[in-house]
């Protein structure tokens, strides 16, 4: 009995959007070396926490305006 069109299509988009989940939550780890599936991936995290940090400072340094 052949698979419908429809679920075909849910199971392929529901596919992409754990990968890009997944994609997301590697990230936002911060992990300094990611392997999976014989993929192995090293990242420079120092310059990504830096990046991070300035960013912060740059948020809280802000003047707060509130328009009333």
């Amino acid at each position: 009995m052949p698979l419908s069109e429809v679920f075909l299509t849910m199971l392929v988009t529901s596919g992409f959007a754990f990968l890009g989940a997944m994609l997301a939550v590697c990230y936002k780890s911060k992990c300094v070396r990611i392997a999976c599936c014989g993929l192995v991936i090293d990242r420079d995290v120092q310059g990504e926490e830096e990046i991070d940090t300035e960013e912060l400072r740059h948020r809280n340094n802000a003047p707060n305006t509130v328009n009333v």
